[in-house]
């Protein structure tokens, strides 16, 4: 049986790799093939309707999902990733720290890492999700109400972070891979990682393969992205330059975050109950791995 593998714009290492697809006779021998896609925003919904079975993301969507019911599991992520850009406002703006955005308006990507990133950074400021006024806003259409002075805030990486700083000068208030991680996860849904383990094994071993080949020639992995996401190979090489690549088991560090963050959407409203996320990560699949 075929197995469909998700990969869009915001999942930079599955976009590179659907590109290489052909070159990897592993991928053809175990029927392999990907759906390419324009937002990560859809996954779980193409998960729900059974037109994926793998996909990668934030590490928050998996969190969601298992709050609607959806069987699925990590089975591999990336390190902890420092990118340029976090939660942004106008350099001229009255805004110093999270805390002088009570009220204010603040866009986020839909149904992504954002939701996470941004709730871990107000707990650990000692604010609550409705002290400030999140939402989810398609990223061109809040970068444009920024830039234009209508949004106070906006949560932006590259290769869009670079895009606003060029035409408006920011401040970056919170910047991922500190208080939140931000690690890219592969996932899958249960009933593929048990019926197909070898076959999940063999798409990891590609994935890391690429990676590899991304952190050795990041000029390569641009100019295979270029015009992907209306973004040029120039655009695309500074958000693969701005972060590390490898794709790894999850840990219990990682486990021990996503309950933590579960538990934080509960409090926060964010899910409509608390949920046990222990069975949303699987780090069994990505071993033996390729010298």
């Amino acid at each position: 049986m075929s197995i469909v593998v998700g990969a869009h714009p915001q999942n930079i290492s599955l976009s590179l790799l659907a590109r290489r697809q052909q070159a990897s006779p592993t991928l053809r021998e175990h029927d392999i093939r990907f759906f390419v896609y324009g937002a990560g925003s859809q996954t779980i919904q193409l998960f729900e309707t059974g037109v994926l079975q793998f996909g990668g993301t934030g590490a928050t969507p998996p969190i969601l999902a298992k709050s609607q019911g959806l069987g699925v599991a990590v089975v591999g992520m990336s390190d902890p990733r420092h990118e340029r850009g976090g939660l942004l406002v106008r350099a001229d703006s009255p805004f110093h720290k999270l805390e002088d955005l009570r009220d204010q308006g603040i866009g986020l990507m839909p149904l992504s890492w954002h939701q996470q990133f941004l709730a871990a950074e107000l707990e650990a400021a000692g604010l609550s999700w409705h002290d400030v006024v999140a939402r989810d806003i398609i990223p061109a259409t809040a970068a444009d109400a920024f830039i234009q002075g209508l949004l106070p805030a906006i949560v932006a990486t590259d290769p869009l972070y670079a895009k606003i700083a060029t035409t408006t000068p920011v401040r970056v208030l919170a910047a991922p891979g500190g208080t939140f991680s931000n690690r890219s996860v592969y996932w899958g849904r249960h009933d593929l990682l048990r019926r197909q383990p070898e076959a999940v094994r063999a798409l990891l071993h590609a994935l890391v393969d690429s990676d590899r080949q991304v952190g050795a020639n990041p000029q390569e992995a641009a100019s295979l992205l270029d015009g992907l996401n209306g973004w040029s190979a120039s655009d695309w090489l500074k958000a693969i330059q701005g972060r590390n690549w490898g794709v790894y088991p999850p840990d219990e560090t990682f486990l021990q975050e996503q309950q933590d963050h579960a538990d934080l959407f509960a409090h926060f409203g964010l899910i409509p109950a608390p949920i046990d996320v222990s069975d949303t990560v699987d780090a069994s699949l990505l071993t033996a791995l390729p010298a």
